[in-house]
């Protein structure tokens, strides 16, 4: 089944949307935050619409706010829940099975989300296949030494090729071990997944199955025949994070 983009309720007011989804997750703290960002991650915006001023877009794991332009964004997630926070997506279908047309989208946003896939590389295809020539690929990622990955070996470009070749599953558990060892047992676990049982971290996709910085990511994005349009190793408005932006030539 294939999916139209004239199908999808857009939202009209990006700003009234922001603070609907906020009360949602915040209740009435949203007064307080709302005051304290008022831009709302300025920079990431920014650097979203400065690549990919125009035409339709995708999110690919949205979860409980977005950091694009709603008015022209398709936000999607594989689940309705993430933790205790209840995704804000509108459509539902898993990253490696994108159901679009190639070449629909003129830019393609994923945030936080590649690292809790297994299988990486099939996700970036479908995301490549999706994308119109010239379109932009934005790819938000927790960064090794800024977040609880900290004590963990970085995913290698040579993993990720390996993965998709033995086409490893949503709930592989070949990182299962070694996450609890250097995350959970150290004190590391997020608290909004401590509730999961082992089986449910894995088969909603709530570890980290990978660690990356920007030097990894740049090779799988290259890899995959992309050109590199902008990399920065510290998102300023999320400290934890790091950024690539591509281009589908």
């Amino acid at each position: 089944m294939r999916y139209k983009i004239e199908d999808y309720p857009f939202e009209k007011y990006d700003c009234l949307h922001y603070l609907k989804t906020l009360y949602k997750d915040r209740g009435l703290k949203l007064f307080y935050q709302f005051l304290n960002r008022t831009q709302r991650r300025p920079f990431s915006r920014a650097l979203i619409n400065t690549y990919a001023p125009h035409g339709i877009g995708l999110e690919v794991g949205v979860g409980a706010r977005t950091i694009c332009p709603t008015e022209r964004t398709i936000l999607s997630d594989a689940f309705f829940a993430h933790g205790l926070h209840d995704s804000i997506a509108k459509v539902f279908f898993h990253g490696d099975e994108i159901p679009y047309e190639n070449d629909s989208f003129c830019f393609i946003v994923s945030e936080h989300v590649l690292e809790h896939v297994a299988n990486p590389l099939k996700v970036l295809k479908e995301c490549i296949r999706t994308l119109r020539p010239g379109g932009k690929l934005f790819l938000f990622l927790p960064h090794k030494e800024r977040t609880n990955d900290s004590h963990r070996q970085v995913t290698t470009l040579e993993h990720v090729i390996d993965d998709y070749n033995k086409d490893v599953p949503l709930d592989d558990q070949t990182h299962m071990d070694e996450w609890f060892k250097n995350v959970v047992r150290k004190g590391l676990m997020p608290f909004h997944y401590s509730h999961l049982s082992t089986k449910d971290l894995l088969k909603t996709g709530s570890i980290h199955h990978h660690v990356w910085t920007e030097k990894e990511i740049l090779e799988i994005v290259q890899f995959c025949g992309l050109k590199v349009r902008y990399v920065n190793a510290k998102v300023p408005d999320r400290r934890d994070s790091f950024v690539v932006v591509s281009e589908k030539s």
